[in-house]
């Protein structure tokens, strides 16, 4: 049995990563599919009466659709190279879409555009994880003094590859801050020496952190994805998540169809990097306010299904551990008005059901 719950939220950075990219990737070829079908059953007359030219200029764009397509289809390849390097490869290739079998250009379209999507964020999440455990490598005590790309090269000025070989390895993430670029330059200008070596650490720290930075942001929102579409996943009906939820914290709602009044509340404080679950009743005018036996049966369910939810984040990146763990009844389930919640799909029509009843018995 059990009340609320609180979690301490962890992540592996690799993982939840590669998992929402692959989510929005399904989630993109999923809506392009959706409207080639829509536009195929649309445009099936239109289809039947097209000029020979017509055919001809459909069948050129295909062919370069296909060769798109094949280009991307090599590209994930190189991808998953990396990826064997990084010891993540099943990942890689569990999230590329399979090729669909209809030739209908749309549908190619969908299929070649959230496949581009895909490797473009998949390729900057590989580099970025490569240059992040290139750093943590090349973060040690012996290279102080004199680190040994410049140890290689005395009496000599530092050469620009040196600095620029490490500023590539963020060169995927966006423009290079200038206080980088500033130490960059002033460490090709820099004859080799201790103050070459001081230039060259501060110049892989500041790139280290920026890695830090910029990985922790997309990790944040990649969590939101990853929780989003794994509720959903579960057959929950889920309040709209927004991707600074584990960013600036807040509270988001989730139920299954039939739980009646009864729905969870997930609130997040992302400074703490912790989630609070607990179960909630929707009240109103006709709802009662005491503590019913039903409290306990709806905390008792939700008890049933958080392992599954917990089981289901961590295959994805997200590690649930339990900081805190009331009992079913240890403390009221929380009542709070209707007006206050996310109305869901089987909860309004219920409420149009009971309008209409309503209005019914006033015009008796």
């Amino acid at each position: 049995m059990s009340g609320p719950t609180t979690v301490l939220f962890g992540v592996d950075p690799i993982t939840i990563l590669l998992s929402a990219a692959a989510i929005r990737a399904a989630q993109a070829v999923a809506a392009g599919y959706e409207e080639s079908a829509i536009l195929n059953a649309k445009n099936q007359a239109d289809r039947d009466v097209v000029s020979d030219r017509q055919k001809r200029a459909i069948l050129q764009g295909q062919k370069a659709l296909l060769q798109e397509v094949g280009e991307t289809e090599a590209r994930f390849s190189q991808l998953i190279k990396l990826a064997e390097q990084l010891g993540v490869a099943d990942l890689v290739s569990a999230a590329r879409q399979v090729r669909p079998d209809a030739d209908d250009s749309v549908t190619m379209v969908a299929y070649a555009g959230s496949l581009k999507i895909l490797a473009d964020e998949l390729e900057s999440h590989l580099k970025t994880e490569s240059a992040r455990r290139m750093g943590r490598i090349n973060d040690r005590p012996d290279v102080i003094s004199m680190p040994a790309e410049l140890a290689a090269i005395p009496d000599q000025p530092a050469t620009p590859p040196v600095s620029q070989r490490l500023l590539e390895r963020i060169a995927h993430i966006g423009p290079v801050p200038e206080h980088m670029q500033a130490i960059a330059r002033e460490l090709d200008n820099t004859p080799s020496g201790e103050r070459a070596g001081l230039l060259l650490n501060e110049l892989r720290a500041r790139i280290e952190a920026h890695i830090e930075l910029s990985q922790k942001r997309k990790i944040q929102e990649a969590t939101a994805t990853v929780v989003d579409q794994t509720l959903k996943d579960l057959g929950y009906q889920v309040e709209e998540i927004g991707n600074t939820l584990f960013v600036e914290g807040g509270v988001v709602h989730f139920r299954r169809q039939g739980w009646g009044e009864y729905m969870v509340r997930m609130r997040v404080n992302a400074e703490a990097g912790t989630a609070n679950f607990n179960v909630i009743r929707s009240i109103d005018d006709g709802n009662s306010k005491e503590i019913s036996v039903r409290d306990h049966l709806a905390e008792d369910r939700w008890c049933a299904e958080f392992p599954k939810l917990k089981e289901a984040l961590e295959a994805r990146g997200a590690q649930l551990q339990v900081t805190r763990l009331l009992a079913a009844g240890e403390v009221p389930v929380q009542l709070v008005e209707s007006g206050k919640l996310p109305k869901f799909a089987d909860e309004a029509a219920t409420a149009a059901i009971k309008q209409l009843q309503s209005l019914q018995l006033r015009t008796k």
